[in-house]
């Protein structure tokens, strides 16, 4: 990651705090991909509780944390290939990066206490300790993008 330029780094960190959503690929039973919107909790304007605890929480600048009903489709595809991609972008202004990797399934109880957002009760009714919350977290392997022109980073570590 050394060798990232400082101003590649912070088109990356608006890529990643800017937008409100980001679209989440998994692979289905056949082999398919399928692809939907999820809350981008780095999002700083629109989840600003969880953006703060992820910063504090994993030093690591590019780590995604996405939440997620543990009954959902999605869940479905990650316990049969935990290879996913996630797109952020700001179509307006012809930005858009891609990780890929191997995401994580995150128990740690402290931790879903400590991102909890009150407004999160519609979807869980049982607060943070609902079995059907979930956090995945995705520490990406690759990034490719588009912003001034074509990028790509294969992390190593």
């Amino acid at each position: 990651m050394n060798k990232m330029k400082e101003e590649t780094r912070k088109l990356l960190d608006e890529l990643m705090e800017r937008p409100s959503s980001a679209y989440l690929a998994t692979i289905d039973k056949n082999g398919s991909p399928s692809i939907r919107a999820v809350f981008n909790l780095r999002c700083k304007e629109s989840f600003a509780h969880p953006a703060k605890v992820i910063k504090e929480y994993d030093k690591y600048p590019y780590s995604v944390y996405i939440s997620t009903n543990t009954s959902s489709v999605k869940m479905k595809h990650i316990e049969n290939n935990k290879k996913i991609a996630l797109y952020f972008s700001i179509p307006d202004e012809g930005k858009g990066i891609m990780f890929q990797g191997e995401v994580e399934i995150l128990d740690d109880l402290k931790f879903k206490e400590s991102i909890w957002m009150k407004n999160w009760n519609i979807y869980y009714p049982k607060g943070y300790e609902d079995p059907d919350f979930t956090i995945l977290k995705l520490k990406p392997k690759i990034m490719r993008g588009w912003f001034r022109g074509h990028f790509e980073y294969n992390f190593t570590d």
